[in-house]
């Protein structure tokens, strides 16, 4: 009986870990734009792909539609979230009134924390391998905000960044010049030193303006 139980939380754990390694490998192919917005997403084909069984393939791809990574059509099956032009004014429209919020309640940064920073900073303006910058950007965004109080806004900050997972490396590419994002950086970190809040908020809208219209005209 012990025997069969251990055995049986083995088989569980194994299973899980398999579909941890899906769900991330799948998020992978969306932010490389192996999958793109709208597509439909294949069990069979992922299963190949990926090495991975369908049952964990099948589990993943429930816990991407949670994040909204994709949606699921009856008798269809899942696609890759696709949003139009206004949907995304709306999803730009809503993080700017979180970030707002979160950049607003930011304490004090340390030195250790804006040196960081400034690091990540400096690895996008060198690394040459768009889905590394996607990363390294994310990364830096998430330096920035986390040491806000605000938990449920960050929250949902970071649900709308899963969302828009396939658009955030639209925008990048859609970059002619990467020094736009850079120098928006440097000025954000600037103002951090500063501890001055307001012109960190109103440099972050203007990050995400600029973003966003980079992505406008390809959605419509």
């Amino acid at each position: 009986m012990i025997a069969d139980n251990i055995a049986a939380v083995s088989t569980r754990e194994t299973r899980g870990g398999a579909v941890v390694r899906a769900a991330i490998d799948i998020r992978e192919l969306v932010l490389q734009r192996v999958l793109l917005p709208g597509e439909q997403v294949r069990q069979e084909d992922l299963a190949h792909q990926l090495g991975i069984s369908r049952g964990p393939i099948r589990e993943a791809l429930q816990v991407l539609a949670v994040e909204g990574i994709v949606r699921y059509e009856r008798n269809r099956g899942y696609f890759v979230t696709r949003f139009t032009s206004d949907e995304m004014r709306q999803l730009y429209l809503i993080r700017e009134l979180l970030e707002s919020e979160v950049l607003r309640s930011l304490p004090p940064m340390c030195e250790d924390d804006l040196t960081r920073l400034r690091k990540i900073n400096d690895e996008i303006r060198t690394d040459e391998n768009s889905g590394e910058v996607i990363r390294l950007n994310r990364a830096f965004h998430d330096a920035v905000t986390e040491h806000s109080s605000l938990t449920l806004l960050k929250g949902q900050l970071a649900t709308i960044g899963r969302m828009t997972l396939a658009y955030q490396s639209l925008s990048i590419n859609a970059l002619s010049d990467r020094h736009v994002v850079v120098s928006d950086h440097d000025d954000m970190i600037a103002a951090l030193a500063a501890g001055d809040n307001d012109l960190l908020v109103d440099i972050a809208r203007r990050h995400r303006k600029a973003s966003l219209d980079r992505l406008i005209p390809i959605l419509s």
